[in-house]
């Protein structure tokens, strides 16, 4: 799998120190192209902290080999392990990205200028482990993609840089909404930096109300035919967008006695002989692509 590559037209700020930085962060498509945008930036990254596979994991998480030379790579079997790995190479900072587990206070206030996560909402709203899983289920037509400090919450920091990405219909994997996510959170890393080495803590969040968005559930899990073409359609992408999940499979459709997790749907007619066309309870869904359960 060839991980997304960071914009290099960036360059680091001559006025602004080199950084020695930790990247938190699991997967390939994730970490890998955050220690390149750092490096085009001038910083050093002695170490990503990864992640541990779970056993149902059906891809692949980040490995030694998707790393640079010089570059570690630390698996802690335990979330409080976090804390003594950014301890023993004594980071300036630390960069956190889509990481599946909670830090703990002390592993965010490790190093010396703190812990820093990008969060592919505009927060404080959609806060939680699948932002954008439930803004394309509630319709939204685009993003925000945030750098907050992290404290002893989740998403909750005060802000350092935020922006907003569009969130087109043609975006259908977790991959291909990461690409545009770090392309921004790249772009904004000088500015989101240059914040941390000047002491500035940042805006705290804004007082409107937040909202949560946690994995989805059973409640979502399964397609009723007799539901609106348009909202299945939904469904079917936002479940896809969300990626793996271990406890709740979906979105799980039966078709001629059969039950299939669907992967790709459309709503307008597809060239003759591709798909199968399913007529709902208001118009007609195409199915491109399933996995047979049964």
């Amino acid at each position: 799998m060839t991980a997304p590559h960071a914009p290099r037209a960036t360059t680091r700020d001559q006025d602004a120190p080199a950084l020695s930085v930790a990247v938190v962060a699991a997967l390939p498509q994730t970490a890998p192209p955050l220690v390149e945008a750092l490096g085009t930036l001038g910083h050093r990254v002695p170490v990503v902290v990864g992640y541990r596979r779970p056993v149902d994991w059906p891809g692949h998480v980040l490995g030694e080999h998707d790393l640079p030379p010089g570059v570690d790579l630390a698996v802690p079997s335990r979330a409080d392990a976090v804390t003594a790995i950014l301890r023993a190479y004594a980071v300036d900072v630390a960069v956190s990205y889509g990481y599946p587990r909670k830090l703990p206070a002390a592993a965010v206030s490790a190093p010396r200028l703190g812990t820093i996560n990008c969060h592919p909402s505009d927060l404080p709203s959609y806060r939680g482990p699948n932002p954008v899983g439930w803004a394309v289920r509630n319709g939204e037509r685009s993003i925000g993609v945030t750098w907050h400090r992290m404290d002893a919450e989740l998403d909750t920091g005060s802000v350092l840089a935020r922006t907003t990405i569009p969130l087109s219909d043609g975006l259908w994997s977790f991959t291909g909404v990461n690409t545009r996510v770090l392309e921004a959170a790249s772009a904004m890393l000088p500015q989101v930096l240059r914040r941390l080495v000047s002491g500035d803590p940042g805006e705290p969040q804004p007082r409107r109300e937040g909202s949560w968005a946690g994995f989805f559930t059973e409640d979502y899990a399964t397609v009723d035919w007799s539901a609106k073409a348009t909202d299945i359609h939904t469904q079917v992408r936002a479940w896809n967008i969300a990626g793996h999940h271990s406890r709740v499979q979906g979105p799980v459709a039966v078709i001629d006695g059969t039950r299939w997790r669907l992967r790709r749907t459309t709503l307008d007619r597809p060239p003759a002989g591709t798909g199968r066309r399913i007529t709902c309870g208001t118009g007609d869904l195409w199915v491109l692509a399933a996995d047979a359960l049964d």
